[in-house]
Protein backbone atom coordinates (compact mmCIF):
# COMPACT_ATOMS: atom_id res chain seq x y z
CA UNK A 1 0.00 0.00 0.00
CA UNK A 2 0.87 3.25 -1.13
CA UNK A 3 1.48 6.35 1.64
CA UNK A 4 1.09 9.47 0.78
CA UNK A 5 3.54 12.42 1.71
CA UNK A 6 2.74 16.01 1.24
CA UNK A 7 5.72 18.04 0.28
CA UNK A 8 5.74 21.84 0.41
CA UNK A 9 7.83 24.12 -1.49
CA UNK A 10 8.82 27.40 -1.84
CA UNK A 11 10.72 27.44 -5.17
CA UNK A 12 10.20 24.73 -7.64
CA UNK A 13 13.71 24.66 -7.99
CA UNK A 14 13.52 21.58 -5.27
CA UNK A 15 10.67 19.59 -6.96
CA UNK A 16 12.65 17.36 -9.60
CA UNK A 17 15.25 17.31 -6.52
CA UNK A 18 12.85 15.50 -4.07
CA UNK A 19 11.23 13.34 -6.47
CA UNK A 20 14.44 11.78 -7.77
CA UNK A 21 15.74 11.17 -4.17
CA UNK A 22 11.97 9.89 -2.96
CA UNK A 23 12.31 7.03 -5.68
CA UNK A 24 15.64 6.19 -4.34
CA UNK A 25 14.94 6.57 -0.41
CA UNK A 26 11.07 5.66 0.03
CA UNK A 27 9.54 2.51 -1.46
CA UNK A 28 5.55 2.80 -1.92
CA UNK A 29 5.50 6.39 -2.05
CA UNK A 30 3.10 8.99 -3.85
CA UNK A 31 4.33 12.40 -3.38
CA UNK A 32 1.72 15.46 -3.69
CA UNK A 33 3.75 18.71 -4.22
CA UNK A 34 2.39 22.07 -3.03
CA UNK A 35 3.93 25.21 -3.93
CA UNK A 36 3.97 28.91 -3.62
CA UNK A 37 6.55 30.72 -4.63
CA UNK A 38 5.62 33.71 -2.88
CA UNK A 39 7.40 33.19 0.20
CA UNK A 40 10.88 33.48 0.14
CA UNK A 41 10.10 36.47 -1.50
CA UNK A 42 8.14 38.05 0.60
CA UNK A 43 10.41 37.20 3.39
CA UNK A 44 13.56 38.65 2.04
CA UNK A 45 11.83 42.01 1.29
CA UNK A 46 10.35 42.31 4.64
CA UNK A 47 13.50 40.87 6.31
CA UNK A 48 11.53 38.57 8.41
CA UNK A 49 8.53 35.66 8.54
CA UNK A 50 5.47 38.07 8.00
CA UNK A 51 2.09 36.77 9.18
CA UNK A 52 1.03 36.60 5.34
CA UNK A 53 3.80 33.68 4.95
CA UNK A 54 2.71 32.20 8.11
CA UNK A 55 -1.07 32.28 7.20
CA UNK A 56 0.21 30.50 3.55
CA UNK A 57 2.07 28.20 5.12
CA UNK A 58 -1.13 27.27 7.18
CA UNK A 59 -2.76 26.98 4.93
CA UNK A 60 -0.86 24.21 2.81
CA UNK A 61 -0.40 22.52 6.06
CA UNK A 62 -4.36 21.91 6.44
CA UNK A 63 -4.36 21.08 2.91
CA UNK A 64 -2.16 18.37 2.78
CA UNK A 65 -3.98 16.92 6.20
CA UNK A 66 -7.56 17.29 3.59
CA UNK A 67 -5.24 15.24 1.01
CA UNK A 68 -5.27 12.30 3.59
CA UNK A 69 -1.29 12.93 3.39
CA UNK A 70 0.42 9.96 5.81
CA UNK A 71 2.77 13.00 6.36
CA UNK A 72 4.05 16.35 5.74
CA UNK A 73 7.19 16.88 4.27
CA UNK A 74 8.80 20.37 4.34
CA UNK A 75 11.37 21.41 1.11
CA UNK A 76 12.47 24.69 2.64
CA UNK A 77 14.90 25.57 5.37
CA UNK A 78 14.08 29.42 5.86
CA UNK A 79 10.41 28.75 7.32
CA UNK A 80 11.36 25.61 9.11
CA UNK A 81 10.84 27.61 12.61
CA UNK A 82 7.26 28.39 11.35
CA UNK A 83 6.76 25.01 10.15
CA UNK A 84 7.58 22.90 13.64
CA UNK A 85 4.93 25.98 14.95
CA UNK A 86 2.19 25.09 11.98
CA UNK A 87 2.51 21.28 12.80
CA UNK A 88 0.81 21.72 15.69
CA UNK A 89 -2.64 22.31 13.98
CA UNK A 90 -1.98 19.17 12.26
CA UNK A 91 -2.78 15.15 13.51
CA UNK A 92 -0.10 14.34 11.20
CA UNK A 93 3.72 14.25 11.16
CA UNK A 94 5.52 17.52 9.91
CA UNK A 95 9.16 16.91 8.82
CA UNK A 96 11.82 19.44 8.31
CA UNK A 97 13.70 18.81 5.54
CA UNK A 98 17.21 19.89 7.48
CA UNK A 99 16.99 18.62 10.83
CA UNK A 100 18.87 15.31 9.76
CA UNK A 101 21.77 17.62 8.50
CA UNK A 102 21.66 19.64 11.70
CA UNK A 103 21.93 17.00 13.64
CA UNK A 104 25.02 15.61 11.88
CA UNK A 105 26.26 19.75 11.91
CA UNK A 106 25.82 19.60 15.73
CA UNK A 107 28.66 16.76 16.35
CA UNK A 108 31.43 18.94 15.03
CA UNK A 109 32.63 22.38 17.00
CA UNK A 110 33.71 24.42 14.43
CA UNK A 111 31.04 24.59 11.52
CA UNK A 112 30.23 27.11 8.40
CA UNK A 113 27.10 27.83 7.41
CA UNK A 114 26.33 28.82 3.46
CA UNK A 115 22.79 30.42 1.68
CA UNK A 116 21.96 32.51 -1.14
CA UNK A 117 19.07 33.70 0.93
CA UNK A 118 19.89 35.99 3.99
CA UNK A 119 15.95 34.52 5.02
CA UNK A 120 17.83 30.99 5.74
CA UNK A 121 20.68 31.61 8.04
CA UNK A 122 18.47 31.99 11.14
CA UNK A 123 16.27 29.13 11.02
CA UNK A 124 19.13 26.93 9.99
CA UNK A 125 21.54 28.48 12.40
CA UNK A 126 19.37 28.41 15.24
CA UNK A 127 18.25 24.84 14.53
CA UNK A 128 21.96 23.53 14.93
CA UNK A 129 22.31 25.29 18.28
CA UNK A 130 19.30 23.85 19.66
CA UNK A 131 20.63 20.11 18.29
CA UNK A 132 23.97 21.11 20.05
CA UNK A 133 22.40 22.22 23.05
CA UNK A 134 20.57 18.86 23.48
CA UNK A 135 23.71 17.23 22.94
CA UNK A 136 25.38 19.45 25.83
CA UNK A 137 27.98 20.37 23.35
CA UNK A 138 29.77 24.33 22.61
CA UNK A 139 29.95 24.77 18.74
CA UNK A 140 31.49 28.27 16.68
CA UNK A 141 29.16 29.21 13.83
CA UNK A 142 30.60 31.18 11.20
CA UNK A 143 28.05 32.06 8.36
CA UNK A 144 27.72 33.06 4.79
CA UNK A 145 25.66 34.16 2.38
CA UNK A 146 26.47 34.41 -0.94
CA UNK A 147 25.09 37.26 -2.67
CA UNK A 148 23.31 37.02 -6.23
CA UNK A 149 24.11 33.54 -6.84
CA UNK A 150 20.27 32.83 -6.22
CA UNK A 151 19.25 35.02 -9.19
CA UNK A 152 21.71 32.82 -11.97
CA UNK A 153 19.44 29.86 -10.83
CA UNK A 154 16.69 31.10 -11.29
CA UNK A 155 17.62 32.74 -15.10
CA UNK A 156 18.88 29.39 -15.80
CA UNK A 157 22.51 29.85 -15.24
CA UNK A 158 23.30 26.61 -13.43
CA UNK A 159 26.86 26.44 -14.83
CA UNK A 160 27.54 29.73 -13.60
CA UNK A 161 25.20 29.21 -10.32
CA UNK A 162 27.73 25.81 -9.85
CA UNK A 163 31.24 27.74 -10.26
CA UNK A 164 30.37 30.79 -7.88
CA UNK A 165 28.69 29.04 -5.01
CA UNK A 166 31.10 26.13 -5.28
CA UNK A 167 34.01 28.51 -5.00
CA UNK A 168 32.61 29.76 -1.86
CA UNK A 169 32.06 26.83 -0.29
CA UNK A 170 35.23 25.28 -0.25
CA UNK A 171 36.66 28.95 1.32
CA UNK A 172 34.10 28.41 3.68
CA UNK A 173 35.22 24.75 4.20
CA UNK A 174 38.38 25.63 4.71
CA UNK A 175 38.19 27.67 8.06
CA UNK A 176 35.84 25.07 9.35
CA UNK A 177 35.43 21.45 10.18
CA UNK A 178 31.98 21.01 8.33
CA UNK A 179 30.05 23.06 6.06
CA UNK A 180 25.94 23.29 6.27
CA UNK A 181 24.54 24.09 2.65
CA UNK A 182 20.92 26.00 4.15
CA UNK A 183 19.10 25.27 1.20
CA UNK A 184 18.69 22.18 -0.31
CA UNK A 185 18.66 24.00 -4.10
CA UNK A 186 22.53 24.31 -3.07
CA UNK A 187 23.31 20.60 -3.16
CA UNK A 188 23.70 20.79 -7.08
CA UNK A 189 27.03 23.17 -6.32
CA UNK A 190 28.65 20.25 -4.58
CA UNK A 191 27.37 17.17 -6.71
CA UNK A 192 30.36 17.15 -8.79
CA UNK A 193 33.38 16.88 -5.87
CA UNK A 194 35.39 14.13 -4.87
CA UNK A 195 33.73 11.91 -2.13
CA UNK A 196 36.65 13.06 0.34
CA UNK A 197 36.52 16.91 -0.46
CA UNK A 198 32.33 16.11 -0.80
CA UNK A 199 32.07 14.29 2.94
CA UNK A 200 32.85 18.33 4.37
CA UNK A 201 29.73 19.56 2.86
CA UNK A 202 26.75 18.40 4.41
CA UNK A 203 23.39 18.69 2.37
CA UNK A 204 19.67 18.41 3.17
CA UNK A 205 18.35 16.82 0.45
CA UNK A 206 19.58 13.34 0.87
CA UNK A 207 19.70 13.42 4.29
CA UNK A 208 16.23 14.63 4.68
CA UNK A 209 14.34 12.11 2.16
CA UNK A 210 16.61 8.93 3.89
CA UNK A 211 14.90 10.30 7.36
CA UNK A 212 11.55 10.43 5.70
CA UNK A 213 11.94 6.90 4.31
CA UNK A 214 12.97 5.69 7.67
CA UNK A 215 9.16 7.39 9.47
CA UNK A 216 7.75 5.90 6.53
CA UNK A 217 8.24 2.26 7.05
CA UNK A 218 9.32 2.43 10.85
Amino acid sequence: MKRKVAVIHTTPVTIPVIKELTEKYCEHVEIVNLLDDSMLPEINQAGKITEGVKYRLNTLLLLAQTMKADCVFCACSSIGGILEEGGGLLTIPVLRIDEPMAEQAAQYTRIGVAATLHSTLGPTTELIERKARQMGKEIQIHTEVIEGAGALLSCGKGEEYDRIVGERLRMLGEKNEIVVLAQASMARAVAGLGREEKSRFLTSPESGVKALGEILHS
